[in-house]
């Protein structure tokens, strides 16, 4: 799966990164419509456009169980600007590594 929906606490910059740069089908929850929505209707909205959520809320999906889940905590990540980029790789490297990933939570290494 290389179709993401990525979560309102990362950039939206990580999003075009994966478009541009690695090719994958990706958009962030504001470039959807979905700033502020609730976890679970960002769910239902990738549920239904195949997309693998990409969070770093553990508990708020915790409920969630037909959905791909990523989750990437930012402290993982470079603090300001290289966050969107390191982000967009470590995405794209889970992508190649899990081309058919199971409904589930996922924990890709940074």
């Amino acid at each position: 799966m290389s179709a993401f929906l990525i979560d309102e606490m990362f950039p939206i910059a990580a999003a075009a990164l994966l478009r541009d740069t690695y090719g994958h089908d990706a958009v962030h929850v504001a470039e959807a419509g979905l700033r502020a929505a609730e976890d679970a209707h960002v769910a239902a909205v990738a549920r239904g456009e195949g997309r693998a959520v990409v969070t770093e809320n553990v508990v708020d999906f915790a409920a969630e169980r037909d959905v791909v889940l990523v989750f990437v905590l930012k402290k993982n990540l470079p603090a300001g600007g290289g966050q969107a980029a390191a982000l967009a790789k470590v995405l794209d490297r889970w992508a190649q590594e899990h081309p058919h990933p199971y409904l589930g939570p996922h924990w890709p290494s940074a």
